[in-house]
């Protein structure tokens, strides 16, 4: 990718995300967004900091003095979720790295505009027809953003593939007698983003996103098909890869990652230098895998490939790839020969958050990009040349802006530059992550249950999300207390040299007290307001 083009991908990105709208020249102009033109009704917030002598404002006060992160830059918001009301803030509405508590603004945005029915579906099209075992006519795999698409998936597809009708008529599909094509959306590349650090690369937390996703992109060599040639390549430092992937390799970070040749059909295999139980460098670490697949499209449609022909389907070994099918398979109806469904989102998501996976974060950002942006789906001529030449991850993010806007989360408060919160260059408010949390709140309670839960004794469920990587932690969720308060809580700290142990202890301490300490009366009750929420796609 050239500069030029990567640079014009971060101005669009940037300006999406915080309302302003690219002009030619390079100009920007700032963009009304829903958010800026007026307040969704019901999720305006209003400040009521607890008085100096509270009991709230002394214990958080008393919880922000800890030796643990006296010293470090800590956002905390305490929000009543029934009436939006802050209850007490230090710098909640300052702008702090998240780490994987941004997965609550994917998996969020997602919910809200698909719904819970949703289901990823990987189908097998066709615009021939069977005749006696051979389909005359093409045959296209249509890839789906399945993060949990496995090989045993694949084979069932193929399985049903070739028994195409549900075996009504008794006929096995044995050929195709036609081209054999990869169908996915515009801007599908595989993506590891540039944001991300180095020493993320080649290690199982974060496999390489891709339209068509098999085994979360991770592979052992037992489970690399015969068909296929395996180099295994150096331990280390005489790689001789390139500068960064050399370096990466020698780094004592137990990556390992394999590269696929298409040209040639050979899997090439790479371990970093790896430290054994004796504290020395021992190359048998990841011997086997897992191996992070460095290009999974390329790999995975192999695999297809190769299931295919192990289960006797004889076809052209060739696949044609392309964001549209040539030909006239473009022009008629596609029929459906095979289709994969996943397991409901809900489960997807309960997945991601219990597990904290960014693979599935990514995916989850990736299918964002695919919803649409009115409530026609109509997009305007220039908005779809700006798509045509965004990745799917950049329009992700420009449609959860849409989002986030739409549901009155300010945009100055949310910075994003992925959808699993691995970027060090992510940042949100704890306000904004309480905003979130009581839209889900009002419009899908059901939403929350997702989360992590915690119970002390006497009640005080807390519904939780937390975030951790270097110098970062952070925890954001519903609490609600022994008096029955349902309170929207977070709290992110940056900078913190103590252990992740430490500092997660820190935040436990301040969950306790809040399940425990009694709470400013809420305000009268209102006249009910209608929640206006985005159109659902």
């Amino acid at each position: 990718m050239s500069r030029a083009v990567l640079l014009s991908l971060v101005v669009a990105l940037s300006c999406s995300i915080l309302g302003l709208e690219a002009r030619p020249g390079g100009t920007v102009q700032k963009k009304k967004t829903a958010a800026s033109r007026s307040p969704v009704a019901g999720t305006a917030t209003k400040s009521v900091q607890a008085s100096p002598d509270s009991a709230l404002e002394k214990n958080i006060r008393a919880w922000l003095e800890r030796p643990e992160i006296r010293h470090s830059r800590v956002g905390v918001e305490v929000m009543d979720l029934a009436s939006g009301q802050v209850l007490f803030q230090s710098n909640g509405n300052k702008r702090h790295t998240p780490a994987s508590t941004a997965k609550i603004l994917t998996t969020a945005c997602l919910y809200d505009l698909v719904g819970k029915d949703f289901v990823y579906k990987t189908r097998l099209l066709t615009n021939g027809s069977v005749k006696e075992d051979l389909l005359n006519g093409d045959l296209a795999i249509e890839t789906s953003e399945d993060p949990s698409f496995s090989r045993g998936d694949l084979a069932s597809l193929i399985l049903s593939l070739r028994n195409f009708d549900g075996g009504k008529s008794g006929i096995r599909l044995n050929g195709v007698r036609g081209k054999i094509y990869q169908l996915s959306p515009a801007g599908s590349a595989d993506n590891f983003h540039v944001h991300w650090l180095l020493e993320d690369f080649g290690q199982e937390w974060m496999p390489v996103s891709s339209s068509l996703v098999v085994d979360k992109n991770i592979a052992f060599t037992g489970g690399i098909p015969s068909t296929m040639k395996i180099e295994d390549g150096e331990t280390g430092v005489n790689a001789n890869l390139n500068a960064v992937l050399d370096g990466v390799l020698a780094a004592d970070l137990a990556s390992a990652f394999l590269l696929f040749d298409e040209k040639t059909q050979t899997v090439k295999l790479f371990r970093g230098l790896a430290i054994g139980p004796n504290g020395k460098h021992d190359a048998k670490v990841h011997k086997d895998g897992p191996f992070v697949v460095g290009n999974p499209t390329a790999f995975n449609m192999a695999l297809f490939m190769n299931a295919l022909s192990e289960s006797g389907l004889n076809f052209e070994h060739k696949i044609y790839k392309g964001e549209k099918i040539p030909g006239f398979l473009a022009k008629q109806p596609a029929q459906v020969m095979a289709e994969h469904s996943s397991k409901g989102l809900p489960q997807l998501i309960r997945l991601c958050l219990y597990e904290s996976d960014n693979l599935y974060a990514q995916q989850f950002l990736r299918t964002i990009a695919g919803t649409r942006s009115d409530g026609q789906g109509h997009l305007s001529k220039n908005a779809k040349q700006a798509q045509s030449t965004m990745t799917l991850e950049d329009r992700g993010l420009a449609r959860m802006g849409e989002w986030l806007s739409a549901i009155a989360v300010p945009n100055a408060e949310v910075v994003l530059f992925d959808g699993c919160g691995l970027s060090r260059k992510n940042s949100i408010t704890p306000h904004a992550l309480n905003l979130v949390l009581r839209y889900m709140q009002k419009k899908h309670p059901e939403y929350i249950e997702l989360m992590r839960v915690s119970d002390s004794k006497g009640g005080g469920r807390f519904h939780f999300k937390t975030g951790a990587m270097e110098t970062v932690r952070g925890l954001s969720g519903v609490l609600e207390t022994f008096e029955g308060r349902k309170l929207a809580v977070t709290a992110l700290v940056n900078g913190h040299t103590a252990s992740v142990k430490d500092v997660r202890m820190v935040l436990g301490d301040l969950i306790e007290r809040l399940r425990r300490l009694p709470l400013p009366a809420p305000p009268a009750a209102a006249a009910p307001t209608k929640v206006s929420v985005p159109e659902k796609q």
